[in-house]
């Protein structure tokens, strides 16, 4: 699985080109002073909010520190550096979009409606990017037309690579999951000033894609996020992927010699060099300070955290066409995945057609979202969805929704009117931890098994999944690992 590290990588949008509202200068007091936002597109936007401190010097690979406070008002219209990119994986140089980055980089960006309305639903996002790039400063991430339903969405950057996931001997302390940490007190900085902009700190909901839903997962399963969110969706956010221990990440780690000031010494552009991949456990890790456990293990002993959930992928995250282009031999991984159980998988999908088209993305994304749903609504409230639209282009040359192609429809950056339906029921279970509401085809709960479609036809419930053989076949090969 080393070779996929580069699969989680989303697109990254260019950068945001708002055109204010003349005479509209939004100011907000905040706990470290004051800011100077901008109005645009019926929105109020306040960006590169910093907080937490610099984590560079003796703050580097250290959890964060309270932002320093500053005089006066603080002009919030432009967006925070973003933090540094890892640009190396197994596969050679990952693409990025992203130039101004640094390892300066812990800021996040809140985005409200342009009213007065207070106590509104907060949704917090965490981009993807595999761990290794992203930024929540681009126009996807802060959207007019999913905060204009009435929200406050709040954006944030949080360390990637290395810099935000690493253990070495020379680190004292049980933290190795930094980044987790940076999300961690980005949602504190939430519950302590989002009443300002008119949010509710008592219904703060976190969702994010790829990296974004893992990093939703492993705060679920992270007692230092305890009772700072209330509701979680995670999308195509895994569910399965192994965790390397403390002691083992030690063990694997380079440098061995180097004290602690040797690695803060070094480059920061050397450091990301190093490659990361989630595949293997390099992230997140089970470091005891931040995750005490796996994952899929923290969800089946139901230690996690006991809030309305909402999970789900697209129907083919990553087809053959994709897994080659990202440089990747399909027939390989299917190999590596299924082991000697290939041909008992090949009959529960009922075609080598089938298992060759879909097993790779079961096994990696599909089966582990209906295991963490069917694990989760022994404790809450929780949502399963299956994702399917597509153009008929797409339909025609893949044959299915491929992996981030939900996020626009989330944020409702798409001109397809069924981003509208999606929109609804997101604010909804955003606002009161059921996505239902008039109106819409019932969402059911995941008894059974049973699930959300959302197709080119609109949403359908399904009540008995037509791939339940054959996810139960992968369940079972997960479970014998």
């Amino acid at each position: 699985m080393g070779a996929l590290a580069l699969l989680l990588l989303l697109p990254l949008a260019a950068a945001c080109t708002d055109d204010p509202e003349p005479g509209a200068t939004p100011v907000v007091e905040t706990s470290a002073g004051t800011l100077r936002g901008l109005a645009h597109d019926g929105i109020r936007s306040f960006r590169g909010i910093p907080y937490a401190a610099a984590p560079v010097g003796d703050l580097r690979w250290a959890e964060p520190q309270p932002a320093e406070p500053w005089d006066g008002e603080r002009d919030a219209t432009a967006y925070g550096s973003a933090c540094l990119q890892s640009t190396y994986s197994a596969l050679g140089p990952v693409p990025t979009t992203v130039k101004d980055a640094s390892e300066d980089c812990l800021f996040l960006n809140v985005n409200r409606p342009q009213d007065d309305s207070e106590d509104l639903p907060v949704m917090v996002y965490l981009h993807g990017g595999g761990f290794m790039i992203g930024t929540g400063g681009d126009d996807l991430s802060n959207a007019p037309p999913l905060v204009r339903r009435g929200v406050v969405l709040v954006t944030l950057n949080y360390r990637l690579g290395r810099l935000g996931f690493f253990a070495h001997p020379a680190l004292r302390g049980d933290v190795a999951n930094f980044g987790l940490l940076d999300q961690v007190a980005a949602l504190e900085w939430v519950r302590d000033n989002i009443a300002e902009f008119g949010g509710d700190p008592d219904n703060v909901t976190l969702f994010g894609s790829s990296a974004g839903g893992m990093s939703v997962n492993a705060l679920m399963a992270s007692p230092r996020a305890e009772g700072l969110f209330h509701r979680a969706i995670s999308q195509s956010g895994l569910g399965r992927e192994p965790s390397q221990t403390l002691a083992a990440a030690r063990r694997a780690s380079g440098l061995r010699g180097a004290t602690l000031a040797d690695l803060r010494g070094l480059d920061a552009e050397t450091v990301m060099e190093a490659p990361l991949n989630v595949f293997t456990g390099d992230v997140p890790l089970v470091d005891g300070g931040v995750l005490p456990a796996s994952v899929a293990a923290v969800f089946a002993a139901g230690d996690e955290a006991e809030v309305p959930y909402l999970v789900g992928t697209t129907d083919l995250e990553f087809p053959d066409s994709v897994l080659e282009g990202r440089g990747s031999e399909p027939a390989q991984l299917r190999a590596d995945l299924a082991g000697a159980a290939e041909r008992a998988l090949v009959a529960a999908y009922g075609s080598a057609e089938a298992y060759e088209k879909h097993f790779f993305s079961d096994a990696v994304f599909t089966e582990p979202a209906r295991f963490l749903a069917a694990a989760h609504a022994e404790r809450a409230p929780t949502y399963l969805y299956r994702f399917s639209i597509a153009s008929p282009a797409t339909l025609e040359s893949v044959g299915g929704a491929v992996h981030s192609s939900d996020i626009a429809y989330a944020f409702g950056t798409t001109s397809d009117a069924r981003a509208e339906t999606i929109g609804d029921y997101l604010v909804a279970f955003a606002t009161t931890g059921d996505p239902n509401h008039d109106g819409a085809p019932e969402w059911p709960t995941p008894d059974g098994g049973a699930l959300l479609g959302l197709t080119v036809d609109g949403p359908v419930a399904v009540a008995v999944d037509p791939w339940r053989r054959r996810l139960d076949a992968v369940q079972r090969l997960s479970e014998a690992r």
